[in-house]
């Protein structure tokens, strides 16, 4: 992004983020119009008495996972490689910490959530369902997210869109096997955007280490650094609040 038009550039560059905010919030939309038209009335309410809780996690994904991408960028644009891969290793290693306490507490929490939220009792396990399944897939979440700011640190902002809109194609004939064939009721419907996600995670993964030979990695690069892992906390942690 340094030649050329600067507005053109950051409009190019820019687009595929805001399309990709959309389109990871689709995921329950999808699902309440799959859910809504093929298993009633109660399976979309659980589904809708669920949504508020689900963006506010993907909210603090999302945002952790752009702040941890700020210091890899700037690492990527001072060249200085050595540095950003370990910038790279260790949010790996914290994404996988924060995402394994978030899905085990918000599991544990996840039919309490939905009390303090005064959910009717005729919903009430439909949405712990539909919740409790999106909470234990929150790593592969998280892993999309951090692997998509990763990619975009170093200057591709369109190739982690292209694997959420295969993602979100997925999702709907998931959804649709899940509901229709395996007759797994509204469950089946977190199943399937669980999938998806880790499909788009495993997509980003395999891409970016296959694209980027600057991330083929020394041994000593591979180490957990509490220096390098309290600079990603502090800005993905703030971003992510």
């Amino acid at each position: 992004m340094t030649e050329g038009s600067p507005l053109r550039l950051i409009f190019n560059f820019s687009l595929p983020l805001v399309l990709g905010s959309l389109l990871q919030q689709t995921y329950s939309l999808i699902d309440a119009a799959i859910v809504g038209r093929f298993l009633g009335i109660n399976d979309l309410a659980a589904v809708g008495a669920s949504t508020s809780v689900i963006f506010l996690i993907i909210g603090f994904c999302t945002g952790c996972c752009s702040g941890f991408g700020i210091p890899v960028a700037q690492a990527f644009g001072t060249r200085n490689y050595s540095e950003m891969r370990r910038y790279v290793t260790n949010s790996l290693w914290l994404s996988a910490l924060i995402s394994i306490l978030l899905a085990t507490a918000t599991s544990l929490l996840c039919e309490k959530i939905l009390i303090m939220m005064q959910t009717p009792a005729d919903i009430l396990h439909s949405a712990y369902l539909y919740l409790l399944f999106t909470f234990i897939g929150i790593p592969f979440t998280f892993l999309y997210n951090l692997l998509a700011s990763l990619i975009r640190a170093m200057g591709d902002s369109k190739t982690p869109f292209y694997f959420l809109l295969l993602s979100a194609v997925l999702n709907i004939l998931l959804d649709l096997f899940f509901i229709l064939i395996l007759h797994t009721g509204v469950a089946g419907a977190a199943i399937a955007t669980v999938i998806s996600q880790a499909a788009s995670a495993l997509l980003c993964f395999y891409y970016m280490f296959k694209q980027f030979g600057i991330l083929r990695m020394e041994k000593t690069e591979k180490n957990w650094s509490k220096k390098h892992a309290l600079r990603l906390l502090d800005m993905g942690v703030p971003m992510g609040l």
